[in-house]
């Protein structure tokens, strides 16, 4: 291929590119359940091949899925709905009790900070009375911010129906996708296509398990060390666990708060800080690297680059996928540099003396 060729070729696929995702930067709000929809369908679609290829037909195949699953959610909800009704009926009593009392401890642990400070207590007063106001006002907003969860909700009702419009004809879209290309470029559109398959889905499901363990062992911990509201608390932990180093912190963060308003003392906050802390460990030494092992790996100040990024263009859903889309361009720019590199290859010239001399 002519070098101006390759070029122009370069230039229209970043183009292209840079249109769809100013798109989907415009249009993300009503994209959110299909995006929501096609990564539930990626996740799922492998076990749906594996007993495809075994003669069985797809959509029996989706529709059994569907309907098991839908069997064992009411079960769940039928054995669990008092436990869960009477969980959120207590915290939704004791919230404001709540409040006050961490606010009764804030202002203790407070003094205590500001007189331990090598600072004039002016200074050091009215910088920690500003930090912990904002944390106050933050909490103030919680009722009227989890509103804001009422659209996610619709999501999560239109992802399986739509997901399952995605799992049927996952593999009729792939082929007709593969019939389209030019033949020429086949060999390079499988090769881009394994190596995104290869790393979104290593990360993708690996990030499904490293949430539903977190959010597991959170709850039996807890449970263990009787703080109250374990099941929001470690469903709040399992759910962050999406975004990297996230759940944690919010198990620290609120695990903590309550083990600190139930016993009286910061010895409350310690020992469920130090519980959550051992997960995170236990999830470094243990998941981590059996994650790691099928997904691209990044470097971590890229990670933090595009997770800032993601959330600072789409809120949550940025810093969901922020990874997996870094994990799809890191792809993409490696397949296009890989042939790139190899059209780029050329022969050295033949000098004219030699031109006539038979080659063996």
């Amino acid at each position: 291929m002519p070098e101006n060729s390759r070029g122009a070729a370069l230039l229209l696929g970043a183009f292209f590119l840079a249109m769809v995702c100013y798109a989907g930067y415009r249009l993300h709000g009503a994209l959110t359940p299909f995006i929501l929809a096609a990564a539930f369908a990626y996740v799922l679609n492998p076990l749906v091949n594996y007993f495809e290829a075994r003669g069985l037909r797809r959509l029996h195949l989706v529709c059994v899925a569907y309907f098991v699953t839908a069997v064992i959610l009411f079960v769940a909800y039928v054995g669990l709905r008092t436990f869960f009704v009477d969980e959120f009926i207590r915290l939704n009593t004791n919230a404001p009790i709540y409040f006050k009392n961490i606010q009764k401890l804030t202002g203790a642990l407070g003094s205590r900070i500001t007189r331990a400070l090598p600072l004039p207590a002016t200074v050091s007063s009215k910088a920690l009375e500003s930090v912990l106001s904002n944390v106050f006002d933050w909490l103030q907003a919680l009722p009227s911010q989890a509103l804001g969860l009422v659209p996610w909700l619709l999501h999560g009702l239109l992802v399986p129906f739509i997901g399952f419009f995605f799992l049927i004809d996952a593999s009729d879209t792939m082929g007709s996708l593969i019939q389209a290309t030019p033949s020429r470029l086949v060999e390079q559109a499988l090769h881009l296509i394994g190596e995104i398959d290869n790393s979104l889905g290593g990360y993708l499901r690996g990030i499904l398990i490293t949430s539903g363990v977190i959010a597991a062992a959170s709850f039996f911990g807890l449970v263990i060390l009787e703080i109250d509201n374990a099941l929001v608390i470690a469903a709040l932990s399992g759910i962050c666990s999406v975004v990297p180093y996230l759940g944690a912190a919010v198990g620290i963060v609120v695990g903590g708060a309550m083990g600190w308003y139930q016993l009286g003392s910061i010895w409350g906050f310690v020992k469920v800080a130090l519980f959550f802390f051992g997960i995170r460990v236990a999830d470094e030494i243990f998941l981590q690297p059996l994650i790691s092992r099928h997904s691209v790996h990044l470097h971590p100040m890229v990670s933090l680059l595009v997770l800032v990024i993601g959330a600072e263009m789409f809120g949550f859903m940025g810093l969901v996928f922020a990874v997996p889309a870094a994990c799809i361009v890191k792809s993409l720019f490696k397949v296009t540099w890989s042939w790139y590199a190899s059209a780029s290859s050329f022969e050295l010239p033949i000098r004219p003396e030699y031109k006539g001399v038979p080659y063996i």
